[in-house]
């Protein structure tokens, strides 16, 4: 009966792309499929493949994700060719930064950016959902997925969050660890004080708009764990970077980063 409820909902409501809202047309073979090839098995990665197929038409989801892409190893932006830096792009390679590694659906700029606009300004849950998706799938395809104990997000002062009425970082958060069977801990990290938007500062004004702007309230628990850090959006990396130094001095073994967007100059 439920089978038969699902198929009539189905007939008279066809599911629609959370992007461009057109009809998505059943396909018998998966639109995205995960790499590497071992994790085909995975039960979580089926669940989330079956998810994405769901929710994204296949232009969509193609426009989106390019499986053959290079990206940097250490921030997660996508570049135009192969860095002759080995595993860090010309940006990584000035920057010093605190997190072991990041990892993004691709850079800040053509239907991703509108999307993450989207997302933020139109406080879209499902669309949001759905990114988390994507990113959860793209977090299968990493080497570090085994090594991450608990997830949490980028955290917003009380004030800007109480005008908004929502936190996209806290929902991608959530949803990119249900989908992959991790903890996920909203509450290790506070905002304690207002900072100015960063996008709206020159770069070298971002690490001091952040400075001492968090800290973290769970001590006790964090000792030798790992975290992966979730955001909208990593642009100069100075916020996730200054989030990785305090979780490094409350006891973290090590800080992971996984963004919607990369944004910046960095190919």
């Amino acid at each position: 009966m439920l089978e038969i409820a699902s198929n009539l909902r189905t007939l008279c409501f066809p599911p629609r792309c959370v992007n461009c809202q057109s009809e998505i047309v059943p396909s018998k073979t998966p639109k995205f499929q995960c790499r590497p090839a071992q994790l085909a098995s995975s039960y979580k990665h089926q669940r989330i493949a079956s998810l994405l197929d769901d929710h994204w038409c296949d232009p969509c989801l193609r426009n989106l994700v390019n499986r053959d892409r290079i990206t940097c190893w250490t921030c997660g932006a996508e570049l135009n060719q192969q860095s002759p830096l080995g595993r860090k792009c010309a940006f990584c390679f000035k920057k010093s930064f605190r997190f072991t590694r990041a990892i993004s659906l691709g850079n800040y700029q053509g239907p991703l950016q509108k999307l993450v606009i989207r997302m933020k300004n139109l406080h879209d849950e499902p669309l949001t959902i759905q990114l988390g998706n994507l990113l959860a799938h793209r977090l299968f395809t990493s080497e570090f997925i085994d090594s991450i104990d608990l997830i949490t997000a980028v955290p917003t002062h009380w004030w800007r969050r109480l005008k908004r009425g929502f936190q996209a970082a806290e929902m991608l958060a959530e949803t990119v660890a249900r989908e992959s069977n991790r903890q996920f801990s909203p509450d290790i990290l506070k905002c304690q004080r207002s900072t100015k938007k960063q996008g709206t500062l020159a770069s070298t004004s971002r690490e001091k708009n952040v400075q001492n702007a968090f800290r973290v309230s769970r001590w006790g628990s964090l000792q030798g764990v790992n975290i992966l850090l979730i955001d909208d959006v990593m642009t100069s990396g100075a916020t996730v970077n200054e989030i990785s130094r305090i979780l490094l001095r409350a006891g973290v073994e090590k800080v992971y980063v996984g963004v919607i967007a990369r944004g910046g100059r960095v190919s």
